[in-house]
């Protein structure tokens, strides 16, 4: 059989629960892979890396970071402090990827306000500087599609972006939500994007608009999507990335109904492939 990707579950639908809450509801689900959201720039430093391998005790993968939204701002901020905390902070996500063991940290283009001049500037600067840290560790810096930035707004944005960053560990995450609403075709991104490293997966109800949503519970076409997974040799990171609501009560439940569904097709699709 192909090689299968790297199957995972994000820490951000379980905000605001402390980190070691949501690894127990984890190690209640059979997927291994986790995406890290940080809260604080504490939990940005190589130091809490290792606190996260000591409470997961083999357990898990921490296979990828996602870039803080709550610090966003300092991503694209060309203030002199705010710039060398930017800095900082992209230094020290591309270190605690190394720790951890992430393969990707997912980040969001600039947003329009701040997506040209010196804020340009100083996002690529950024986004280099995680670039060259992480290289040493295997790390792909990886833009996300999302429609809070021009840069994520298309194939062409994205492709156009990546050559500014001009590093060669810089690469794209594809979130099928948010191809959603944008109302833009799923096959357009994974045909057209030139490396994809990592996936935000969730359903979306067209009639509903409901956003984020466990697989099954909307209208993404699974099956077609993780063959084009396969046939395009994906061996990166497939992560659910859901809201609070969506996995509902019972979490742990949630994801393992996710994984009952997706399993199969994986399995399917990349034998297909190999044969």
């Amino acid at each position: 059989m192909a090689t299968l990707p790297t199957r995972g579950v994000s820490t951000s639908a379980f905000f605001p629960r402390p980190i070691e809450d949501t690894l127990a509801v984890l190690a209640q689900q059979p997927w291994r892979g986790v995406e890290l959201m940080p809260q604080a720039p504490s939990e940005c430093l190589p130091a809490y890396g290792r606190r996260l391998l000591e409470l997961g005790a083999g357990r898990f993968d921490f296979c990828g970071i996602h870039f803080p939204q709550i610090l966003a701002p300092f991503l694209y901020n060309p203030d002199r402090s705010a710039f060398e905390f930017g800095q900082q902070l992209s230094r020290d996500l591309a270190q605690l990827a190394g720790v951890i063991g992430a393969r990707a940290i997912v980040v969001h283009g600039p947003w329009a306000k701040m997506g040209e001049g010196a804020h340009l500037e100083a996002t690529l600067a950024n986004m280099r500087l995680m670039c060259d840290v992480g290289l040493e560790h295997g790390v792909t810096i990886a833009l996300e599609n999302t429609p809070s930035s021009p840069a994520g707004g298309s194939v062409e944005a994205m492709v156009r972006f990546a050559e500014l960053v001009g590093r060669d560990n810089f690469g794209f995450t594809f979130d099928v939500t948010h191809t959603y609403e944008m109302g833009q075709d799923l096959w357009r991104y994974l045909e057209g994007l030139p490396s994809i490293a990592h996936i935000h997966a969730s359903d979306f109800d067209l009639a509903t608009q409901r956003r984020h949503t466990a697989p099954g519970d909307g209208d993404v076409p699974w099956p077609r999507l993780i063959a084009a997974l396969a046939a395009r040799g994906f061996t990166g990171n497939f992560v659910l990335e859901l809201l609070a609501s969506s996995l509902g009560d019972d979490a742990a439940d949630t994801l393992r109904r996710s994984a009952a569904l997706l399993d199969p097709l994986f399995d399917a699709a990349y034998a297909q492939v190999a044969s």
